[in-house]
């Protein structure tokens, strides 16, 4: 089962790049196949933001540089027993 996120939990994981904890969703979703690195969804969307708006394709990974596979993301599923 997810382990939800309280507001007061200090000791959730955060994203690496703003520090916000991240929702049950994000904790389970792993956006790189290559390393697993772990982002809320909001800086991985400015990371595709960015990259399209330097004519760089597909956002790379923060963690490994491996480019993402956006169909991959979007056809993600979180499994709910985890």
């Amino acid at each position: 089962m997810p382990r939800w996120v309280a507001d007061d939990d200090e000791e959730a994981p955060a994203c690496p790049l703003c520090a916000e904890p991240l929702d049950a969703e994000e904790l389970v979703l792993s956006l790189c196949a290559d390393c697993g690195f772990k982002l809320c969804l909001f800086c991985y969307k400015r990371l595709g933001e960015a990259a399209a708006a330097e004519g760089g394709g597909a956002a790379k990974c923060p963690n490994c540089r491996s480019r993402y596979d956006a169909e991959r993301v979007a056809g993600a599923t979180v499994d709910p027993a985890r």
